[in-house]
């Protein structure tokens, strides 16, 4: 595979486990410091492409592992995977959060009601290049905040009384998402966002608790 081939393929939780694993034997064996274990298990674990690993054990002489071939990967039969049979995400009265590691499939349909529907990309991977969400808003909020480089178009969404708001930008930077928003905020509110600093804090804290957890494994 090429360099820039591995720059564009995406690495789910097993590959950033190997590495973690990887990473953690050469600081038992004295190849690096725990000093720069510590940061290259963060990195490790917030890796988005294989090429993302690849720079951490550039001075170790691999791990160096190779995706299965795309058309011999076939997606997953669970919600979200299929048009006909999208993740629905139905914040009713109450509220529905995503967020955290979890995959974003390329369906989702998204009926705020009366509730919020409130999704934190920061975390999320995703095998599409576009995703398709439809939004039905009601008198409810939805709320999507996604990593810089991320876009969103909203072309095919309307709204009548309510708010769609995207402060991000159209086009995706090279090898990421867009979201494709269609449907109708009707009397609700939808925004699209790049995290705020309390976004960003809330992250940092989740990092250093999944990198303590690594470390006393």
């Amino acid at each position: 595979m090429t360099e820039s081939g591995r720059e564009r393929i995406r690495v789910g939780h097993g590959e950033r486990d190997a590495a973690a694993e990887a990473l953690r034997d050469a600081a038992a064996d004295g190849r690096i410091t725990l000093e720069e274990l510590d940061e290259r298990l963060e990195r490790a674990l917030t890796a988005r492409t294989f090429a993302d690993l690849d720079v951490l054990f550039e001075d170790l002489g691999g791990p160096d592992p190779e995706p299965a071939p795309v058309n011999e990967a076939p997606l997953p039969q669970l919600p979200g995977f299929s048009e006909h049979d999208p993740l629905i995400l139905d914040g009713g009265w109450s509220s529905v959060v995503r967020t955290g590691e979890w995959e974003l499939p390329p369906f989702v349909r998204i009926n705020g009601g009366a509730g919020t529907v409130r999704l934190n990309c920061l975390q999320a991977t995703t095998r599409a290049r576009v995703i398709d969400i439809e939004v039905i808003a009601s008198m409810g909020t939805v709320v999507i905040v996604v990593p810089e480089g991320w876009a969103a178009n909203t072309d095919r969404l309307s709204s009548s009384w309510g708010t769609a708001r995207s402060k991000i930008a159209s086009t995706p930077s090279d090898g990421k998402p867009v979201l494709l928003l269609r449907g109708s905020v009707g009397m609700g509110t939808l925004r699209v966002r790049h995290p705020s600093r309390r976004d960003l804090r809330k992250l940092q804290k989740a990092l250093q608790s999944t990198r303590r957890r690594e470390l006393e494994r």
